[in-house]
């Protein structure tokens, strides 16, 4: 939060969970260019350690993780009360994968590869509404 002009502007918190590391510094430094604050978890029980004490407003999250897959991740964010306004982008190589996690509630799935600007534009829809 910073203030500005006598008010209070919160900056938009988004969670990026990604087990690829090139790809997890890739999208947290392109969601730094929207003015936003990243948190990257390298897997699933990393973002669920994170999502025990923080409420994101986005979580970009990756499918097909090993040991905690983010189908994983996002079943336990559906158990949480104060998570449930948290909006959730699907970012997967393995599209077939999505109908699973669609049954938990998601705003937008994507596939990789994607495009820097195309993700920034739908990362911006996504804390636009």
């Amino acid at each position: 939060m910073f203030r500005e002009s006598g008010r209070t502007v919160t900056v938009p918190l988004v969670l990026i969970v990604d087990d690829e590391p090139g790809l997890l510094r890739l999208f947290a430094g392109l969601v730094g260019r929207l003015n936003c604050d990243a948190i990257p978890a390298s897997g699933g029980g990393e973002a669920i350690d994170i999502l025990s004490h923080e409420t994101p407003d986005l979580m970009i999250l990756d499918l097909a993780m090993p040991e905690v897959s983010g189908y994983q991740v996002l079943r336990y964010v559906r158990s949480v009360p104060r998570l449930e306004n948290m909006k959730v982008m699907i970012l997967t190589a393995r599209p077939h994968m999505v109908p699973e996690v669609e049954a938990l509630g998601i705003d937008c799935w994507v596939s990789k590869p994607i495009m820097p600007n195309d993700f920034l534009d739908i990362v911006d829809q996504m804390l636009s509404y």
